[in-house]
């Protein structure tokens, strides 16, 4: 299934869609679905990046007292009210960016700043990077998924792919 309109017919799978959600949508109704699979991708590569950097760096809990500063999921526990209070207000903040964008005349989905108009969706550089934008955050999705699920079966954030051949 291929919906016209709508980037996303990518090598070596194609058009991904192994659930068939696509069936009998619309291209408002998949334009929707690609906006959600835009934002949880993009979230997801920025959860990778901090699962991976956060034990080593982390500049906003430098004055926290963290238990467990190298496990990502351990340390939420740590955070005050007031720390979680800040990441709502900050994630409702970004929401209503996303609504106040979609305003506006000329959005296509994956909009962030209402910068659509100033790009041609025919230039193939562009297509290009939609693709791999697409392509990166369904990866990032899985391996987040990947350091969740070790850690709360091993209680392992660490790497215990490669770790154990390189000692």
């Amino acid at each position: 299934m291929k919906v016209e309109g709508l980037v996303g017919d990518i090598a070596p799978t194609g058009y991904f869609d192994p659930l068939g959600m696509s069936k009998g949508k619309t291209l408002e109704q998949m334009t929707s679905y690609r906006e959600a699979e835009l934002k949880h991708g993009r979230a997801a590569m920025v959860a990778c990046l901090g699962w991976i950097v956060q034990p080593s760096f982390h500049p906003l809990a430098k004055d926290c007292h963290v238990t467990h500063p190298e496990d990502p999921i351990k340390t939420l526990y740590d955070m005050t009210p007031a720390g979680l209070f800040q990441i709502f207000v900050f994630i409702g903040f970004l929401e209503f960016i996303g609504i106040q964008v979609k305003k506006n005349d000329t959005y296509v989905a994956g909009d962030l700043l209402g910068a659509s108009e100033l790009v041609d969706n025919s230039d193939a550089g562009w297509l290009d990077y939609q693709q791999r934008e697409l392509s990166n955050g369904r990866l990032a999705m899985c391996a987040i998924m990947g350091f969740w699920i070790q850690d709360l079966l091993f209680q392992n954030p660490g790497d215990m792919l490669f770790k154990p051949m390189m000692g």
